[in-house]
């Protein structure tokens, strides 16, 4: 045991000094260069549609050089592509909301930089695809009218046609050429025997000369297990501080930051940190098309406000109704109702006037002014109702010009999605709407929700709740790096080293889940 111990804080420290070299060589660099910001989008604060989560923060930068360079688990040595995490992102949940695919995507990254080993996508071969053009979010118009064959090979399928799978995470490491993985319905079968572990069998890899690969295997339905499993065991002190150092750096990491982050006693401070580090490192990068065509469908709804710019000047609030109300949500609504001295709701959801209740005179009072104006942007699944529920509202506490005012103090204008005037929950949901083979009206409604998640996530206030996938996905999204150059000279505590843009919940648990869950 002691033997085993000294060899495991060689490697550590070892890793600890080659990143160090790495990391001083970065910060002469940067420092050397400040006339010239690397980050242009940030420079000229301009929104990169891209990118879900903050704009990168030229004062607490993220090199993928070094990202790329930095060292993983002790067992690889100087071959990172030894041991690598195969991610299955169409297993069984290919047919679910845009959501919980991509909180499934973040729940298989942590996991495997967790682990310190290179993530890998595997899409279904295009045998396999039960989707026209080869993914369930459709396809753009580079392909639409393309045949199937080997021309449609050569475009990204499944979720790669919509997540740019960053090179910090597959290390440059390609799919190991062995028969098992070419094999997809085996490999899928493989599954099984993982549970909440994941996974993995060895082979002798033809891409690599023959030499063994470690491949660990997982998918959508068993990574939130294995990641619950993390979090179980970082609340019970059965993670070492070792192996968060090593997931920090993992997550390109400065060795300050490493060490403040393998400090951290709070699950939900530690998870906080880990999804500022991989928002800075660059996670969820929509392909270009995507970003090409949300931007250019986010234009068409001529918004009186900022949202393309990153000192947005407009709220947002997120209203999941549909299916959520049959289960997920079906404990607050009665608990809400029954608050209210209903036994039995007279709706089966919380009325919108609830999301307003943190519009407050004293907000008036305090900046010594009569009214706040406010745009707020309303993304829901029940756009009807809610148009109703405003209506009333505004007949009873409304202006001339169609605002509603609240609590005698904010005057609030809101806007929806263009597309909504007479629509339902079918004009987002990957599942709903046209035909469910077309892969045209399949992309066209892919575009419509990303471009509702791309505006809560940029927005200045976002109100909304943690049962929904889009709740807890929009919070990861709006966490960030802060205070660097103070974390570098360990003058900061634990809460002064992320800022997570202002985020209300309308009902439910406040405390946020493990990122990805």
């Amino acid at each position: 045991m002691k033997k085993h111990r000294i060899i495991s804080r060689t490697m550590v420290f070892i890793a600890m000094m080659t990143y160090f070299f790495y990391d001083y060589n970065r910060r002469v660099l940067f420092y050397s260069n400040t006339s010239s910001p690397p980050m242009t989008l940030h420079h000229n604060r301009r929104v990169d549609f891209s990118m879900f989560q903050p704009e990168r923060n030229n004062y607490c930068p993220a090199n993928e050089e070094i990202l790329n360079s930095a060292p993983m688990n002790k067992n690889q040595g100087n071959d990172a592509c030894s041991e690598i995490m195969l991610f299955l992102p169409g297993v069984n949940f290919a047919y679910y909301g845009h959501g919980s695919q991509l909180n499934n995507y973040i729940a298989a990254s942590m996991i495997a930089t967790s682990m310190g080993v290179p993530m890998l996508l595997l899409e279904p071969p295009l045998e396999n695809q039960k989707f026209q053009k080869g993914s369930q979010f459709g396809c753009p118009s580079e392909i639409a009218s393309l045949p199937d064959g080997l021309d449609l090979a050569r475009f990204p399928s499944g979720l790669s046609r919509l997540i740019d799978h960053p090179s910090w995470l597959s290390r440059g490491c390609s799919i190991p050429a062995c028969q098992k993985i070419q094999d997809y319905d085996k490999l899928v079968d493989s599954l099984a025997e993982g549970g909440y572990r994941v996974a993995y069998f060895h082979c002798q890899d033809s891409n690599r000369d023959g030499k063994t690969t470690k491949v660990y295997v997982t998918a959508a339905y068993n990574v939130r297990f294995r990641l619950q499993f993390i979090h179980d065991g970082l609340k019970q002190g059965g993670i070492s501080r070792e192996q968060i150092l090593l997931w920090a750096l993992s997550l390109g990491s400065t060795m300050e930051e490493a060490g403040h982050f393998s400090n951290i006693t709070n699950t939900q401070d530690f998870w906080n940190f880990a999804m500022a580090l991989m928002n800075r490192s660059g996670i969820l990068k929509l392909q270009p098309w995507i970003a090409r065509d949300i931007e250019n469908h986010i234009k068409t709804f001529r918004l009186p406000f900022k949202y393309d710019q990153t000192d947005s000047d407009f709220d947002a609030i997120h209203i999941r109704r549909g299916d959520k109300l049959l289960d997920e949500s079906k404990k607050e609504v009665n608990k809400y109702w029954k608050s209210r001295g209903y036994n039995h709701p007279p709706v089966n959801y919380i009325p919108f006037e609830h999301y307003l209740r943190y519009y407050v005179k004293d907000d008036c009072v305090s900046r010594g002014v009569k009214t706040i104006n406010r745009d707020v942007y309303l993304a829901t699944d029940d756009p009807i109702i809610v148009k109703e529920e405003i209506a009333t509202l505004i007949k009873v506490n409304g202006t001339r010009d169609g605002t509603l005012l609240v609590d005698g103090c904010y005057s609030l204008k809101f806007h929806f999605h263009p597309t909504q005037s007479n629509s339902t929950a079918e004009t987002f949901h990957i599942q709903h709407g046209g035909p469910k083979g077309d892969c045209v009206s399949r992309y066209e409604r892919s575009i419509a929700a990303l471009s509702d998640l791309i505006i809560l996530t940029k927005s200045r206030t976002f109100i909304g709740e943690y049962n929904s996938n889009w709740g807890r996905l929009v919070r990861l999204m709006r966490i960030s790096m802060d205070n660097c150059i103070k974390i570098e000279k360990g003058i900061l505590g634990v809460n002064e080293t992320v800022r997570i843009k202002d985020v209300r919940i309308a009902f439910g648990s406040e405390a946020p889940l493990p990122s990805g869950l």
